[in-house]
């Protein structure tokens, strides 16, 4: 086995990111990660090849101490004993390394598998439900959820439960949500401003003081597109073509607009590109990144580069630290491999060390 290098606490790893044509490299991943001493990688299920189960088991199986996690797990796609039961099983056989990310997601997303939507109730009612299941509890419900009579687990972990992150974009009512005790943490999403980030973090801290829970309890992750020390092909690879699978989706452009700043406009030739007539609102499911270099040259270079990792090392610690500073706990690579960040992740734990040092 390679000697692991020392655990990074702020850094994780979001891999395998929108399509993909094998698994594999999923376990490949988590392995790299858990070298390059990545605190944990995020795992975002789709219902095709990357069903969170088969995998959250596999990249167990090959690591030891590596954190791992979804971001997002959709809870109607499964009964909550189903997903309780994950959890539990991950714990059990592997120990106490599982984060369960929970996400609404967005209609069209979710509608490619033929299910439906759920309300911001319902994902604390799951959050609820797969706490007292861990518990040993016997569950009666009747909500939007569903219909349950005693439902329980005969067999429980005997030790910590996974914590539970609300996966979100960062609007006000999703932070209001997300700072109930039922919620560990959350994961942001990719291309926010720092500012942006900020004020998510702000209406979450806020809301944590209001409900009279400490705001230090609460984890925040923000993922940022890296791409380091690469080619410009490569970058807008990464980075840009990754961007028009998020323009793509319904919405998105109004979230830019209202919490970056962003004049949406910038970027009607993307979404009004002829390569998505026949549906606009489901670019991410119909295409790999790879076809999408052509349209990923419309893409503002300027919302790209104030929101991702690029260029030196020192740019891109530079980058980290400014969403550090915007009051994110957790930096997590997005669009990139582990092993392709090895160099930043070397950078940032050196940087972190240095910073120790200075305030001793």
């Amino acid at each position: 086995m390679s000697q692991l290098e020392p655990v990074v606490d702020d850094m994780s790893a979001y891999i395998q990111g929108g399509r993909v044509k094998s698994s594999a490299g999923a376990i490949d991943d988590a392995v790299d990660a858990e070298r390059l001493g990545l605190r944990r990688v995020w795992l975002s299920e789709r219902y095709d090849l990357k069903e969170a189960g088969a995998l959250l088991g596999g990249m167990a199986a090959r690591t030891t101490r590596l954190g791992l996690a979804t971001a997002a797990l959709f809870p109607g796609s499964r009964p909550p004993i189903l997903t309780a039961a994950l959890g539990a099983t991950l714990h059990s056989a592997y120990g106490p390394r599982f984060t369960l990310g929970l996400g609404r997601s967005m209609t069209e997303y979710v509608s490619n598998a033929n299910f439906t939507a759920i309300s911001y109730q319902a994902l604390q009612d799951y959050a609820d439900i797969f706490r007292r299941l861990w518990k040993g509890e016997w569950v009666d419900y009747d909500g939007p959820v569903g219909t349950f009579s005693g439902l329980h687990m005969a067999d429980t972990y005997d030790g910590p439960p996974p914590e539970i992150y609300s996966v979100m974009l960062g609007g006000p009512k999703a932070c209001k949500v997300a700072a109930s005790p039922l919620f560990d943490g959350v994961y942001l999403q990719p291309f926010l401003t720092a500012e942006a980030t900020h004020n998510a973090v702000t209406r979450i801290r806020e809301e944590c003081e209001r409900l009279g829970r400490d705001p230090s309890t609460m984890r925040v992750v923000q993922p940022l597109v890296s791409a380091p020390e690469m080619s410009e092909e490569q970058e807008r690879a990464y980075m840009h073509a990754r961007m028009v699978t998020y323009i793509g989706q319904p919405g998105m452009l109004a979230v830019y607009e209202r919490d970056n700043g962003w004049d949406a406009s910038l970027a009607d030739p993307v979404r009004n590109h002829p390569m998505f007539a026949d549906d606009p609102d489901r670019v991410d499911h119909r295409f790999h990144r790879a076809d999408l270099m052509e349209v990923a040259k419309l893409v503002p270079d300027a919302w790209v580069r104030e929101t991702s990792l690029a260029g030196s090392l020192e740019d891109c610690v530079a980058k980290m630290q400014e969403y550090r500073d915007a009051g994110a706990d957790e930096i997590s690579t997005y669009g990139s491999t582990p092993a392709e960040n090895a160099g930043l992740i070397r950078a940032w734990r050196e940087h972190s060390l240095a910073q120790a040092a200075s305030a001793a």
